[in-house]
């Protein structure tokens, strides 16, 4: 799977850490609350909204006032932006767009659903709202151009926000049906839906083309293909002013019994129908995933669904509190090789005073590991050499096999350990380091040499026995054999992708396991002599 990440002014790299402001924050004070919020998180990256009604607020005026504002704002505070384009759709419906959009609905038509009624979304095959869309977008990402194009604070813009049908399966109007009556694009030769029952169907004249190609999810199908090409329009236009990355969010389909208009907007990027929008939507550099899914069986299979070689996975959207957020989180970076992931809600984590609430210290804890790692995540994603811990219920510890070494990670929960005189687990404070529940980070970055960052997880490294050792039994249950045998143990941390080094251990604080209690980083060296002989 290709490295893509977005990257900074210097092109290098980045991966995207942070949270989402609230839906009307952009242009009001509460953004500086929300970039408190991401430096409490350990961020380097906030996304917020811009709005096309206050873009353009009559036809063809337009007002960047906004945007140089919060540009500036997280200039100033040393963060990146993903600005957030609520243009024709907000998680469906038409709020942000101007008031003459709105006031004229024979021009800018509202989708219908089956029974002849608009549904609360404006419809993709309307010309007119796309070709205003794509003109203010245009405006839009030539003013970032011009303000930002040097600095490049903004990283990419997401079109859109949870874009499709609300209420309906696809637009039921005489111009959709007109489209629904042509025959399948040709770009779609050859794609199939799982679960359609099109076999079921056969030949005959009766069924339409989508129908026959696409059997029970044809609706489905048509949909997406149409919403696909209006945002790809939007995307070429954009990108036509300003190269930046642009992407487009999706509200997920693995929820509920799994049926558009019901359980999700029709025609959004669902997993099902990733495939055609992967063919319609080729200026869109990746789609992401809003994954709200607390269930890890459900948060892996969208990860799967969207870690594909064509499309990197990005978390834009994701809870700001919980436990079970704070395992996935690591599973999606470690096991999925996500290139960003956010939180939605900044504002919410922080109580009247500035400070984070105890219910968001969970999550906020884990964005600290993930932008600690962010310099390994970035190198080593995709090699095999990125591991996750993330205790699940009723876990005590994790066996993790390496080519040279069996790696044991105990909870700290559950498993009483010695942690040294330097590490303070006495206090009441520092009881509660223990209480986390454990999650880490392990990254092998040579064939002895691993960075381990997380909380409430002690390991253990047990050296593998050599093929030709005839006294393996003897030499593995050697303490040799395991943690002690160390070249060096330092806690940490990277700056400008280079490590520096705070303490190092030894003694008391490495003669039990290699711990790390509260978001700490350490670099292991183990020693490759065992000192012990295969003969």
């Amino acid at each position: 799977m290709e490295n893509t990440f977005l990257r900074d002014a210097q092109g290098k790299p980045f991966m995207p850490i942070g949270l989402q402001a609230h839906n009307s924050s952009t242009g009001t004070a509460l953004i500086k609350k929300a970039v408190r919020a991401v430096k409490l998180y350990g961020g380097n990256c906030l996304e917020t909204p811009v709005y096309w009604y206050r873009i353009e607020p009559e036809m063809d005026c337009y007002d960047f006032s906004m945007v140089k504002d919060v540009i500036e704002e997280a200039r100033e505070a040393g963060l990146h932006l993903i600005l957030l384009w609520f243009g024709t759709s907000k998680n469906g419906h038409p709020n942000y767009v101007p008031e003459y959009i709105k006031l004229q609905p024979d021009i800018y038509r509202l989708a219908q659903g089956p029974d002849g009624a608009p549904v609360p979304s404006l419809s993709v095959h309307c010309r007119e709202t796309l070709e205003r869309d794509k003109k203010a977008f245009g405006r839009f990402m030539e003013f970032l151009k011009e303000a930002d194009g040097e600095s490049r604070t903004v990283l990419a813009v997401q079109i859109e926000n949870e874009m499709g049908y609300a209420n309906t399966d696809m637009d039921y109007s005489a111009e959709a049906r007109r489209d629904y009556e042509k025959p399948v694009p040709g770009a779609l030769a050859g794609v199939e839906l799982p679960d359609s029952g099109r076999e079921l169907i056969g030949e005959g004249k009766e069924a339409s083309a989508w129908k026959r190609q696409f059997g029970r999810h044809a609706h489905e199908a048509f949909s997406a293909w149409y919403h696909a090409r209006y945002i790809d329009e939007v995307a070429s236009a954009g990108k036509a002013a300003y190269a930046l990355p642009c992407f487009t969010n999706v509200m997920v389909g693995e929820q509920g019994y799994e049926e558009p208009g019901l359980c999700y907007n029709a025609g959004a990027a669902v997993g099902r129908v990733l495939d055609i929008w992967k063919a319609g939507a080729p200026h869109l550099d990746f789609i992401g995933p809003d994954i709200y899914n607390q269930n890890r069986r459900e948060y892996t299979r969208i990860c799967r669904a969207y870690a594909r070689e064509d499309n990197p996975l990005f978390i834009p959207e994701s809870p700001i509190r919980g436990v079970a957020n704070a395992m996935n989180a690591l599973l999606a970076a470690a096991d999925y090789g996500a290139t960003g992931i956010c939180c939605f809600g900044a504002e919410s984590a922080l109580d009247e005073e500035g400070n984070l609430l105890e219910e968001c210290r969970d999550m906020a804890l884990t964005m600290r590991i993930l932008s600690a790692m962010s310099p390994l995540l970035i190198h080593y994603r995709n090699t095999g050499c990125v591991h996750a811990f993330a205790e699940d219920e009723f876990e005590t510890s994790h066996y993790l096999k390496l080519p040279e070494y069996h790696v044991t990670a105990k909870y700290l929960r559950s498993a009483a350990m010695y942690t040294g005189y330097t590490t303070d687990t006495h206090s009441e404070a520092g009881k509660k380091k223990l209480q986390v529940r454990g999650r880490a980070l392990l990254v092998q970055t040579g064939p002895n040499e691993f960075y381990l960052c997380g909380a409430g997880v002690g390991l253990d490294f047990y050296r593998r026995p050599d093929p030709a050792d005839e006294s393996c039994y003897s030499h593995l249950h050697s303490r040799q054999s395991g943690q002690l045998n160390f070249l060096s143990v330092e806690e940490g941390h990277f700056e400008n992708g280079e490590w520096v080094t705070e303490l190092v251990r030894n003694g008391d604080e490495t003669n039990f396991s290699h711990y790390v209690l509260d978001g700490q980083l350490i670099r292991i060296r183990l020693n490759p002599n065992t000192g012990m002989s295969a003969e």
